[in-house]
Order: C-alpha cells, then sequence, then structure tokens
C-alpha cells in the first residue's frame, strides 16, 4: 500500500480475500467490526492494523508474519502449515486458533491486557522453538494460559497468575530439562522434559502461581508422579544458586495424561522444571565414620570384602527400603549405584566401598529426623553419594543447622553431638572417628562408639538382631544376636558362604563361627565388640 492510503473493509464487503502478501508501508489499514481479511501469503506491517475486526491466515503454505512490533487486533491461524513470526508483534484483542501453529523463533508475540487466546489445543498452539516468547501485559490474579511448545508435536502449556505487582510475563518453552536451568547438560532421569523459561518486564514484585501442564511421553525414566514438583533455577547469588525446590513443596501429580502440577508463592522468575530427585535444592555434608564390624586395626582403613567378592555382594540398590527398623524420609528411598563403582572391578584403594549406610537428618532445633538417604561408605570412612566420590547431597532441605546420623544395617548408629551448619553451595565435613565426643551419647551408660585402636572410634559392630542394642545375653532370637547367629547357621559347625547379611558382622561375605580371628568368625567379632558375654551395649535413640 502506498503511504498514506486508507483502506477499510467495511460490513457489505465483510470478507476480503489476499492471495499474495499482505504488505502495509506507513499506510493505515482499518478492519471493521464483524468484517475479515483473509490473507494465503505473507504479512509485512511498519504499523498496527486498526480496528475490531479480524485477520485471518489462510495460506496452504507456511506464512510468514512480520510486524515489527505493532499490534493486529484480531488473528485467526487456519493454516495447517503454520505461521511463522519473523518479528514482533503484539494481539490486541484475541488470537483465534483454528488450524495449524503459531511459530515465534526468535521473535516475541505479546497479548496485550485485556486480549484472549481462544481455541488453542494440543494441536493448534505456540511454539517456542528459539528465544521468542509469548508474553502477556498486565497480568494479575486473573490465570492466563500460555498454550505453548517447544514444536509441533510437544505440548506443554503453563497457567499463570500474579498476585503481586501487575505485570508483563513472558513464557517459553524449551526442549529438555537441564542441570543448570537453561543450560548444562540435558537431564536423563526423574524429571519433565521440558523447561518453561519465564520473565518479567519489571525486575521484582511479582507472586507467581504457577500450573505446568505435560504428556506421559515427557517423562524421563525414574520420575516419581507421587513426589514430584515445580523447581526453579536460582541465579546470581553463590550461596543460593541452583535448583530451589524443597521436599515440603513436592507431591502427587494432578491427572492421567496429561499431568499438572500447581506452585504458589513465586518471587523469582527464571527456569522452571517439573522433576523429582533432579532438581530438588542440594545442600551438601560429607560424614567421616568407621564401621568396627570390618576395622583393620594395622592399616587404620576398613575392609571391603563385600566388595571384592566375585559374587558382587554389594547390592546395586540401597538395602535399606522395607527393611526393618528403618524408614525413608524426604526424598531418601531406592539409590542406586553401579556395579563398576561398587564391584569388584572398581579401582581397589582408601577410597573403595565397603557398603551402603542409612543417612538422617535431623532439625537443628528438636532433632526430629525431616529427611534420609541411602549413601556409600568407602574405606578411608568417608560417606559419599552415590557415584562413589561425591560429597552426600541431602537434596531437598533448606540451609541451615542439622544434626547428622550414621546407621547401618548390623551396627549401632551415630548421631552427631552437635548440630552442623550445612549450605547448597559448599560441603561440610564432621568426623566421627576421632573422638567418643563427636557421637551423641544420650542417656545410655555404655560409649557411643567401640574404641578400634588409640585414638580411633567406630560404630559398634555386632547388631544381628534389628533391635538396636548388641547383646550375647537372652533365650530367643529376638533377644540375643549370638542366638540369631546360630539360627542363620543352624549349627556352630556350619558357614554359609558369599551372602549379603545381617548376621555377617565381619562383612567378609560369609556367616560362621568357626575360625579363631574377627576375620574369620562373626561369634569372635560379636565376643570382641562386646568384651564380655555378659554385656550389652545399647544405642540412644534417634
Amino acid at each position: 500500500m502506498n503511504k498514506k492510503m486508507f483502506f477499510a473493509v467495511l460490513g457489505l464487503f465483510a470478507v476480503s480475500i489476499v492471495n499474495a502478501q499482505l504488505y502495509i508501508n506507513n499506510a493505515q489499514l482499518t478492519i471493521q467490526t464483524g468484517a475479515s481479511v483473509i490473507v494465503q501469503g505473507d504479512v509485512t506491517s511498519n504499523t498496527n492494523i486498526l480496528g475490531d475486526g479480524k485477520l485471518v491466515l489462510k495460506g496452504s503454505a507456511l506464512q510468514n508474519v512480520s510486524m515489527s512490533g505493532n499490534t493486529i487486533p484480531n488473528l485467526e491461524i487456519d493454516n495447517s502449515a503454520n505461521a511463522t513470526l519473523t518479528s514482533s508483534a503484539k494481539i490486541g484483542s484475541n488470537l483465534l486458533f483454528t488450524n495449524g501453529n503459531v511459530v515465534l523463533v526468535d521473535s516475541n508475540l505479546t497479548i496485550a491486557d485485556a486480549a484472549t487466546i481462544s481455541n488453542s489445543s494440543s494441536s493448534s498452539f505456540v511454539v517456542t522453538s528459539g528465544k521468542g516468547k509469548l508474553s502477556k501485559t498486565g497480568l494479575s490474579t486473573t490465570p492466563f494460559l500460555f498454550p505453548i511448545g517447544n514444536s509441533a508435536t510437544a505440548y506443554n502449556p503453563i497457567t499463570i497468575s500474579n498476585s503481586g505487582t501487575v505485570d508483563e510475563i513472558g513464557v517459553r518453552c524449551l526442549a529438555n530439562a537441564y542441570t543448570a536451568g537453561t543450560s548444562g547438560n540435558a537431564l536423563t532421569a526423574d524429571a519433565v522434559d521440558a523447561t518453561w523459561d519465564i520473565s518479567e518486564a519489571v525486575a521484582g514484585g511479582s507472586n507467581l502461581s504457577l500450573t505446568a501442564q505435560w504428556n506421559s511421553a515427557d517423562t524421563l525414566a525414574g520420575f516419581n508422579k507421587n513426589k514430584a514438583g515445580i523447581s526453579n533455577y536460582l541465579v546470581g547469588n553463590p550461596s543460593t544458586n541452583g535448583w530451589d525446590m524443597l521436599n515440603s513443596q513436592t507431591g502427587a501429580v494432578t491427572g492421567t495424561g496429561p499431568f499438572t502440577y500447581t506452585r504458589n508463592n513465586i518471587t523469582n522468575v527464571g527456569a522452571f522444571v517439573v522433576g523429582s530427585k533432579s532438581v530438588l535444592s542440594p545442600l551438601f555434608v560429607s560424614p567421616k565414620v568407621f564401621l568396627s564390624g570390618c576395622f583393620n586395626t594395622l592399616t587404620k582403613k576398613m575392609t571391603d570384602g563385600l566388595r571384592t567378592s566375585a559374587f558382587n555382594l554389594i547390592p546395586l540398590k540401597e538395602p535399606y527400603t522395607g527393611t526393618t527398623g528403618f524408614s525413608h524420609s524426604g526424598s531418601g528411598g531406592g539409590e542406586s549405584s553401579l556395579s563398576s563403582i561398587v564391584g569388584p572391578t572398581a579401582v581397589a584403594d582408601t577410597n573403595s566401598i565397603v557398603d551402603w549406610v542409612f543417612v538422617q537428618l535431623h532439625r537443628g532445633s528438636d532433632s526430629v529426623v525431616v529427611s534420609t538417604r541411602a549413601a556409600l561408605l568407602q574405606r578411608d570412612g568417608d560417606v559419599v553419594d552415590v557415584d562413589g566420590i561425591s560429597p552426600l547431597n541431602m537434596a531437598g532441605n533448606a540451609p541451615g543447622n542439622y544434626f547428622v546420623s550414621i546407621r547401618h544395617r548390623n551396627h549401632l548408629g551415630v548421631r552427631s553431638a552437635t548440630s552442623i551448619s550445612l549450605s547448597k553451595a559448599t560441603t561440610t565435613s564432621y568426623d566421627f572417628t576421632t573422638a567418643q565426643t563427636k557421637a551423641y551419647k544420650g542417656s545410655v551408660s555404655n560409649n557411643p562408639m567401640a574404641l578400634l585402636t588409640t585414638g580411633f572410634y567406630g560404630m559398634w559392630a555386632g547388631n544381628a538382631n534389628d533391635d538396636s542394642k548388641v547383646t550375647m545375653i537372652g533365650a530367643l532370637a529376638n533377644q540375643s544376636d549370638y542366638i540369631k547367629l546360630k539360627v542363620t547357621l543352624g549349627s556352630s559347625a556350619n558357614t554359609i558362604s558369599n551372602v549379603y547379611s545381617k548376621q555377617d558382622l565381619n562383612m567378609d561375605g560369609k556367616v560362621t563361627m568357626i575360625g579363631a580371628l574377627p576375620t574369620q568368625s562373626d561369634y569372635i567379632r560379636l565376643k570382641t565388640t562386646l568384651g564380655s558375654s555378659a554385656t550389652t551395649v545399647t544405642q540412644p535413640t534417634f
């Protein structure tokens, strides 16, 4: 159109069809109420389109729309080949989906304060395949559905309301969930494979409620739909950087496919992912503890007979779920490792894995257990995560002061004597092995740990009976670890080999009462632990 030309579609001409391109250059196009302009080619304009009528994109091939940030009052998408935004545009009243998608690539599509989006679905929506975002100005407490997805076959809409300062909120959906928000490696487990990248025009003041939607095909391996949530990746402060979701913010998802989950009171924008363990807020701790049952007084290290066995006796999945006396909480339970880490092919050194341990995080104010994890124990006493080397991540807990306790399937546990300050940025060490005073004694009469050799302390061995005490006294199996040992063997002359058993007190892969040395006899190990068959060692309650 020529400069200053006025083009009106009147009620007399309710429909006008433009077979080729619609090109508006410093001119004025007004589409009156009830009228439509149907375009089968590209649309280019450097000014606002006026009026209350409708522009309909109804081509048979891909249509490009370049509005240079200007407004289309009402836009209908009726093109199965889709329409691509090649520069930013704004919808003044309504965006109607009849057929096909709007593809943003790197351009933004803005929905005005009072404008709406109609008839969007899993087959007709806004595709955010690049940096472009779908934005809504004046977003307040009225929920607004952003019908978006990263490709024409991936529909991941999100509904947002804002109880804070009214603002323009923009969203795009990324193809994957990533380790560092919108960057890093793609997550391979425990999450929905999508990222919602949310922005606000004016920094601060928003208080958002998000309801994310996804399909079964979007979930990665291990995603726990009964303990999931929406996590925000925080940036800018080294002490708080990273995922922010706590265990208290997780729950069961809604629906049977598609699924939804809602999170309220969000005051930060950025990358959001629906997930379980993989996107919990990290909290690191590095305890050190010895198991007296397999401690070698010459090397001052534990032996790793369970690992070195050709029978791969250390299980790849933690052994505590469903075990009497152990109850997971928080995000704990189901941890697993690899044979290359816990098996006989792993490198044999002081960091070799001895066994699984059960770690509890206690609230600093009242010692109540708030979270658990199964972790791996190295020969030198370091408690590490399931990769065999990293600091233990008690994910899903906020930074603060906590007591930490370590338990084992046939040893009496220990708890830190004092609370420890833990953070999500760095790990905090706590060494139980150096003094009796490092472990909580409570009201028990015995020491909280066994003296292994001068200057070395460890967890009491011998609890073969799931009763928080080590004893040879009592006639029934549930009263005596000695009787439990005999019942397991059937006869004191028997040996059971190649077993991962609570009755394997010296942790060498067999249960036996034969042999004079602690490394050869679980019976001798039990006697050595107690010092006397008349002694009973008990554990403080934690």
